[in-house]
């Protein structure tokens, strides 16, 4: 399935996420007229430090910070040991893509919704200290890595959006082989998670915040 993604079907998949990026600024924009509700918020330092002092163990930064009556310690402690490993796998998922199950929209789903398991569990607060990231750069960045995919195979001598392999010699890890390809679908990987995240940050936190009381 990848490989029809990023090499048979790469202009049709190229369109589609950049039509993808559209509707999420443009959804995002309809429902805050004024303006995004912005990068999600993040615990000071006086709360971390207050929630350290507090008897028990805090098993997310975030969760300190939401009523208690949202709270789940189950969920908090199944997202702190279960995020790490599902982000390895998503990493995982894809460098292997390409010839076996998995690829950039594989692996950032599989990203995406590790992030919507901390926003669960920890609400808001909780997504800032997971991924301090704007959405709309990373949304912006992974379109930009999908447009050099076309670029990078113009510059090795082959059609445009057409998968090259190049091999090289790393000291550490000996003969490498890369196919140009692995740039687009970085790009799709980042437009999933950047989608995902922006969801999360704007409609999700909002509705939290709405439904919260103040703190």
């Amino acid at each position: 399935m990848n490989v029809i993604l990023v090499d048979i079907r790469a202009w049709d998949t190229f369109g589609e996420i950049a039509v993808l990026l559209v509707a999420a600024t443009g959804v995002a924009s309809l429902v805050f007229r004024n303006r995004r509700f912005g990068a999600a918020p993040r615990v000071s330092a006086e709360a971390a430090a207050a929630a350290a002092a507090a008897p028990g163990t805090t098993w997310l930064r975030g969760s300190a910070l939401r009523d208690p009556r949202h709270r789940s310690l189950v969920l908090e402690v199944t997202s702190r040991l279960v995020f790490p490993t599902v982000m390895v796998l998503s990493v995982y998922f894809f460098f292997a893509g390409h010839n076996a199950p998995g690829g950039g929209f594989a692996g950032g789903l599989t990203a995406g919704l590790a992030l919507v398991l901390r926003y669960l569990a920890g609400g808001r607060y909780e997504i800032g200290e997971a991924l301090p990231l704007d959405a709309g750069r990373v949304l912006g960045t992974g379109l930009l890595l999908a447009a050099a995919g076309s670029i990078v195979s113009l510059v090795v001598g082959a059609p445009a959006m057409s998968s090259v392999a190049l091999s090289f010699h790393l000291p550490v890890f000996g003969d490498v082989k890369v196919v140009t390809a692995l740039i687009f679908d970085a790009g799709v990987y980042l437009i999933v998670v950047g989608l995902v995240l922006d969801v999360l940050r704007s409609l999700g936190a909002r509705l939290d915040l709405e439904g919260s009381p103040p703190i």
